[in-house]
């Protein structure tokens, strides 16, 4: 089993289809299907070429950028195991984690935050360059071999590195008419940063693992424009930390006629918060409580 070709296989029989747009007020970045695994699978053998073997970690340095999902997916293709992080980390916390992860490379984005020993880093430019490169095999192992390594909030001490394995992916499926309703033809507008669990899943992995569209807004896009990017590219799920909720209600929008119903989790949902999203919107607002170790564990359901 390789976990990314499992989210990207439904995609490749849609190779024309959109999978990906990073929106903002004046443009939007827009990847196919096809597009995104040739990008996934040329990505994972750049990375190989640079020496990493299949179990060296990658340090993942990058900002909410359409290199974030290929980079992530391109390690698991080749059998590297990402480490998403953070791009707001400073150096000092970064180096504390790269102390405990030790990783292999280091692959970053411009201005970031780099930890302070000597690990060679891959440019975001350079990674860039790997999509032209011929594919890659998905590397294929067993279930329950390490996927990815992705880090908690924090919220309880100091953040912990989390393990998930290949089969991690298999257990989201529950979540799908469980909690989201999540179809092929929806179009799931994420407002969380990719590496935090609850986008990396919710608002990119799951969508492509049924072929469906993710929208992401792009770096520096205000809360408040978020209803007028979802409008102006059919979302039909919103999913967000109840406080992006809170904010939006705040502002004056036009209602959203493609959206079904919205996600909330990361904290808990305020029952008026949810009763006035129901009478500004005409939809519902449905609640989940996970964790980083195990995703989500209680939902509400549009069911």
């Amino acid at each position: 089993m390789n976990l990314a070709e499992h989210v990207l296989r439904e995609g490749a029989a849609l190779p024309d289809k959109l999978a990906l747009s990073v929106v903002g007020p004046a443009r939007a970045e827009r990847w196919s299907y096809g597009r995104l695994i040739a990008s996934v699978r040329g990505t994972a053998t750049g990375l190989l070429r640079t020496g990493l073997r299949p179990g060296d970690r990658l340090l993942m340095r990058l900002g909410n950028r359409p290199s974030f999902p290929v980079a992530y997916l391109g390690a698991i293709t080749a059998g590297i195991v990402p480490v998403p992080t953070s791009a707001m980390l400073t150096a000092r916390e970064i180096t504390r984690l790269a102390a405990e992860l030790r990783p292999a490379m280091v692959v970053a984005g411009d201005g970031i935050a780099l930890p302070d020993q000597p690990l060679p880093v891959l440019a975001e430019a350079e990674l860039a360059g790997f999509a032209e490169l011929p594919p890659a095999d998905f590397a294929q192992g067993s279930p329950d071999r390490l996927a990815y390594v992705i880090y908690t909030s924090g919220s309880s001490g100091q953040p912990r590195a989390v393990m998930h394995a290949h089969r991690a992916i298999l257990a989201r499926r529950m979540m799908f008419a469980g909690w989201y309703d999540l179809r092929p033809d929806d179009r799931m507008m994420h407002a969380g940063a990719f590496n935090w669990t609850f986008t990396l899943g919710t608002g990119l992995m799951d969508p492509w693992t049924l072929g469906a569209t993710a929208l992401i807004p792009a770096e520096g896009t205000a809360i408040e424009q978020i209803p007028l990017l979802a409008s102006r590219h059919g979302a039909t799920i919103l999913a967000g930390a109840p406080g992006i909720f809170r904010r939006l209600l705040r502002a004056e929008w036009q209602p959203i006629a493609s959206l079904r119903h919205g996600l909330a989790a990361g904290e808990r949902l305020d029952p008026a918060l949810r009763a006035a999203w129901q009478a500004r919107t005409g939809t519902d607002l449905h609640e989940a409580m996970g964790a980083s170790e195990v995703s989500t564990f209680l939902s509400g359901s549009p069911a």
